[in-house]
C-alpha cells in the first residue's frame, strides 16, 4: 500500500475559469458534431454530383440522401440519452470522489453541454482550480508542519502516512515496516506509560483519546518521543471506516521535561536533608505562610507568629534599633543579605539562635515580588562559640597567671645567677690571687715541679671565672628583653672585629666585611652573636698561614634574612654539628683552642628570640661558615639604631 506523499498531476487545460479575456475550452460534443455534419453534407453533394452526370439511377440517388439525413437524425437522440447518464455520473456521492476521480467529475459536468461555452462551464472549471489548490495548500502543510497526519483501517493498522511521518518514526526503513500493522506490532514502538492494551480498548470503543506519548527506538541513533492524537473516521454515510489523528515528535520537550524532573528531585532531596528552610516574603515584606514540611522544620508556634508579620514586628527584640534600621535599608534598595543572625523565642521556653539569608525575587517582567532565602538553626553552634569563648577566658587567665609566675621565676633565676656569680667569684679570685702570691714569693725556694702546680692552678681559677661569666652571660640571654631595631650590622661588625682580644697567630687575620648591611634585631644581642662567632673564626684560623673570615648578608626569600659569618680555619667534622649548640659541647681540646663552650648555645639562644635559626656547616681543614636567619619584621623610625663603627670593607687584625 502506498503512501500519498505528494500532490496529484492536473489532468485538464491551465485555464482559469474566472478570467473574462481568457478563452473557453470548446466541449467535446461541439467538437465531434461539426466533423459529422460535414461528412452527411460531403456524401449528400457525392450523390447529387453523380446523378447529374447519369453515374447513378434515381432509387441510388434516394439512398444516398436518405444515408446523409439519417446521420444527424440517430447521432441527436443518442447525444440527447447521454447527457443524463453523464450528468449522473459526475454527480455520484462525495464519498466515491477521492483524489484520483474529482477532477475527472469535474470535466464531466463541464463538457455537458454541447456549443458555445456558458456560465456552467466556468463553475466547473472554478470548482477545479478550488478543489486543487485547497489539495496543494493541505499537501504544503502536510509536509512542512511540524505534525504529521495518520490513518488506520477498521483492524487499526496503519493505512496511510502523511510525508514526515515515515522519516519520524522509522528513519532509513521502508514504508513496510509500518504500513499494514498496528502501533503495538511495530517492533521500534516502544509501549506507552499505561500499555497498548489500554489504547486498543479506547480504539475499540471508537473514543477519541489525546497525547498518548510512547518511545522509538532505532539501533545507532537516539531515542526519540513521539506523541498521538487519533478520533475515529467516517465515510459519507456516517459508517467508522478506521481512525486519524496526528503526530508529533516531542523527543526535546520531553527530554527537558526529564531534565526540569530530575532537578526538582535534587532540590526536593537537597531541600529535605539540609538543615535550612526555605522563606518567602510579599513585596511588602511580609511573610508568606511556610509549606508543611517547613512548618515542622522551624516548629508550629514559631510559625504562626511569623506568618503574616515582618520580622522586625515578630522579633522587635532581636535586634537592636540600629540593626534593625541597617537591615530595613538593605531591603528597601532590594541589595541581597547574608548571615542576619538574631536569638527569637520560639515557644514553650525555648530559645533560637537563627541565620537568616536572602535575596530579591521578582517575575517574568521584572516586577518586585518581595524577598526569599533560607534560614539556617544555628542554636548549637552559638552554644559552642559561648562555650569556647569561656574556655578561651579562663585558658587566657590561666596563661596569665603562669606568665606572671614564670617572670617572677625568671627574676628570681637571674638574682640567683648573679648572687651565685659573685659569691663564685670571691673565692675563686682569692684562690687564683693566693696561687699567683705564693708562686710570686716562693718561686726561689720552689723546685719547678711546685711552680708548674701553681701555675696549672691559676689557669684552672681563670677557666672557673670564663665559666661563671659564661653561664651568667647565657642566664642573661634567656631573659633579658630585646627591643628589635633598626640596626647597621656592618658597623657593627667592623666594632667587634676591633674588639677582639689579640692572639698570637702564624699570620694577621683579614676581614671582609659586606657594605650597607642593615638588619632588624637588638643590637646588644646581636652584638653578642658577633662576638662569639667572630671570635671563633679569628681562634680556629691562628694557625693558617693566610687566614681570611667574611661577613655577609643576602635576602632568604621575602620574608627574612640570612647573615653568614665564614673563615678559612680548621673546620670541623660536619657529622658532630649536633654537639656543637649543646652546653659545653666542645669539637677540639681544651687545650688546644681555649673557651668556655657555651658561646654558640648563647647565640643559639638568642637568635630563636629573634624568630630566627642558626645553622653550620665546615670541612676538616678548609674552614667553616656559621649562618643565622633573622625574620623582616617592622621597625618604628624612631627606633633606628646605628652602631658605631669604620665604613671599610676589609679590616686587618
Amino acid at each position: 500500500m502506498k503512501t500519498r506523499q505528494r500532490a496529484l498531476p492536473s489532468r485538464h487545460d491551465p485555464v482559469d475559469p474566472w478570467d473574462p479575456e481568457a478563452p473557453a475550452p470548446l466541449p467535446a460534443a461541439a467538437r465531434r458534431w461539426p466533423w459529422l455534419l460535414g461528412g452527411s453534407l460531403v456524401l449528400a453533394g457525392t450523390g447529387l454530383a453523380l446523378w447529374q452526370y447519369g453515374a447513378v439511377d434515381d432509387t441510388t440517388l434516394q439512398a444516398l440522401a436518405l444515408m446523409a439525413l439519417a446521420v444527424p437524425v440517430l447521432l441527436l437522440p443518442a447525444q440527447l440519452l447521454r447527457k443524463p447518464r453523464r450528468a449522473a455520473s459526475a454527480r455520484r456521492p462525495p464519498a466515491a470522489l477521492d483524489s484520483d476521480n474529482w477532477r475527472e467529475a469535474v470535466r464531466q459536468l463541464r463538457d455537458e453541454h454541447a456549443g458555445t461555452p456558458s456560465a456552467f462551464d466556468a463553475l466547473a472549471s472554478g470548482m477545479e482550480s478550488v478543489l486543487g489548490e485547497s489539495e496543494r495548500r493541505w499537501q504544503a502543510l502536510a509536509e512542512l508542519s511540524a505534525d504529521w497526519y495518520w490513518e488506520t483501517d477498521r483492524q487499526q493498522r496503519l493505512s496511510w502516512l502523511s510525508g514526515a511521518a515515515p522519516q519520524v518514526l522509522a528513519p532509513g526503513l521502508g514504508d513496510n515496516a509500518l504500513l499494514g500493522r498496528r502501533f503495538d506490532q511495530v517492533t521500534l514502538f516502544r509501549s506507552p506509560e499505561q500499555g497498548w492494551t489500554t489504547l486498543q480498548t479506547r480504539m475499540a470503543r471508537l473514543e477519541p483519546f489525546r497525547d498518548v506519548e510512547f518511545q522509538v527506538a532505532l539501533q545507532g541513533r537516539p531515542v526519540q518521543w513521539i506523541a498521538i492524537s487519533g478520533r475515529p473516521r467516517q465515510n459519507a454515510h456516517g459508517q467508522v471506516i478506521g481512525y486519524e489523528g496526528v503526530g508529533r515528535d516531542i523527543s526535546e520537550r520531553r527530554l527537558a521535561h526529564e531534565q526540569l524532573l530530575a532537578s526538582e528531585q535534587r532540590w526536593s532531596t537537597m531541600t529535605r536533608l539540609a538543615a535550612d528552610w526555605y522563606w518567602q516574603t510579599d513585596a511588602e515584606h511580609r511573610l508568606l505562610p511556610f509549606a508543611a514540611e517547613q512548618r515542622q522544620r522551624i516548629g508550629p508556634d514559631l510559625a504562626d507568629r511569623l506568618e503574616g508579620k515582618t520580622r522586625w514586628e515578630a522579633h522587635g527584640d532581636a535586634l537592636t534599633p540600629e540593626q534593625w534600621a541597617e537591615h530595613r535599608a538593605d531591603l528597601e534598595a532590594r541589595r541581597p543579605f547574608r548571615s542576619l543572625q538574631m536569638e527569637v523565642e520560639a515557644g514553650e521556653g525555648r530559645w533560637l539562635w537563627v541565620s537568616l539569608s536572602g535575596m530579591p525575587r521578582v517575575d517574568s517582567s521584572g516586577r518586585f515580588l518581595g524577598y526569599h532565602g533560607v534560614g539556617r538553626d544555628i542554636t548549637a553552634r552559638q552554644q559552642a562559640q559561648t562555650l569556647l569563648l569561656r574556655h578561651n577566658e579562663a585558658l587566657q587567665r590561666a596563661v596569665d597567671e603562669r606568665t606572671r609566675e614564670l617572670q617572677q621565676l625568671n627574676r628570681d633565676l637571674d638574682a640567683f645567677s648573679r648572687d651565685l656569680a659573685h659569691e663564685l667569684r670571691g673565692p675563686i679570685g682569692q684562690v687564683q690571687g693566693l696561687a699567683q702570691m705564693l708562686a710570686k714569693r716562693g718561686a726561689p725556694r720552689l723546685q719547678a715541679q711546685d711552680q708548674e702546680l701553681l701555675r696549672l692552678q691559676v689557669q684552672s681559677a681563670q677557666r672557673m671565672l670564663e665559666t661563671v661569666d659564661a653561664l651568667l652571660g647565657l642566664a642573661r640571654s634567656t631573659m633579658q628583653p630585646m627591643p628589635v631595631q633598626d640596626v647597621d650590622l656592618s658597623a657593627l661588625a667592623h666594632e667587634v672585629a676591633a674588639e677582639l682580644p689579640a692572639l698570637a697567630r702564624r699570620a694577621p687575620l683579614r676581614w671582609h666585611i659586606q657594605l650597607d648591611m642593615r638588619v632588624p634585631a637588638n643590637a646588644a644581642a646581636l652584638k653578642i652573636v658577633l662576638q662569639n662567632l667572630m671570635g671563633n673564626a679569628a681562634k680556629f684560623t691562628r694557625d693558617s698561614s693566610t687566614p681570611s673570615a667574611r661577613v655577609g648578608l643576602r635576602p632568604e626569600g621575602s620574608e627574612a634574612l640570612r647573615i653568614s659569618v665564614q673563615d678559612n680555619g680548621v673546620g670541623f667534622d660536619p657529622a658532630r654539628v649536633g654537639q656543637l649548640f649543646k652546653p659545653f659541647g666542645r669539637l677540639h681540646a681544651r687545650d688546644d683552642y681555649g673557651g668556655s663552650g657555651i658561646g654558640l648555645t648563647i647565640v643559639q639562644r638568642i637568635v630563636e628570640r629573634h624568630g630566627g635559626r642558626v645553622e653550620a656547616q665546615a670541612t676538616p681543614g678548609r674552614g667553616a661558615c656559621f649562618e643565622f636567619t633573622l625574620p623582616l619584621v617592622p621597625v618604628p623610625p624612631a627606633a633606628a639604631a646605628e652602631a658605631p663603627g669604620r665604613p671599610a670593607a676589609a679590616v686587618d687584625g
